[in-house]
């Protein structure tokens, strides 16, 4: 019989997991803390493509908007943690290439508490939209413009384990779920 096991854990953190023998296959994202997709120690390979949309209460008077650019958003707090968090330096590069630094109000890390706050009014976030909402009383807004933020997904495995047979199939898994075909 075959077990999977799930850690959640920052990209960083994983790609130490799979050096470490503690898990065969990640989902990552690149970023300043983790290793460049060229580095031999893994094979890593994109997986998929996340959009990002702007959260904001439904009581908020954005949320009536079908779509936003991002810049109209500049003026408002947010929410979003600066450390330890693949999701930080996405929203302030998709800031930045708007023309604005975003004031950021509060740091909380997991989406369901974000979006707690932001339903409560406290500000707005980028959230991914491979991120389901809670149900919470707020609005995900679609990004319009030249140069919406996204974040690319990547597996990562150890280098040569992508043909073991276990990892080939959880890989083939992943791609099956990221490109919306049913899955075995």
């Amino acid at each position: 019989m075959i077990e999977t096991q799930i850690t959640e854990e920052e990209s960083a953190d994983c790609y130490r997991l799979l050096l470490a023998d503690e898990a065969d296959i990640a989902l990552v994202l690149p970023g300043p803390e983790a290793p460049p997709v060229t580095d031999s120690r893994f094979e890593q390979t994109p997986l998929t493509t996340d959009r990002q949309d702007l959260l904001v209460a439904a009581t908020h008077p954005l949320a009536r908007r079908k779509g936003i650019e991002l810049a109209e958003a500049a003026d408002q707090p947010w929410i979003v943690k600066k450390h330890n968090n693949d999701t930080y330096p996405l929203v302030t590069a998709a800031c930045a290439a708007a023309g604005f630094t975003p004031r950021i109000v509060h740091e909380v890390k997991e989406w369901y508490a974000v979006s707690a706050l932001v339903a409560e009014g406290l500000g707005v976030c980028l959230m991914p939209r491979i991120v389901p909402l809670p149900e919470h009383a707020v609005k995900r807004i679609p990004l319009l413009g030249t140069s919406i933020p996204t974040r690319q997904l990547l597996t990562a495995v150890r280098r040569g384990s992508s043909g073991h047979p276990l990892v080939s199939a959880g890989l083939a898994a992943l791609r099956a779920i990221a490109s919306g075909r049913p899955s075995r």
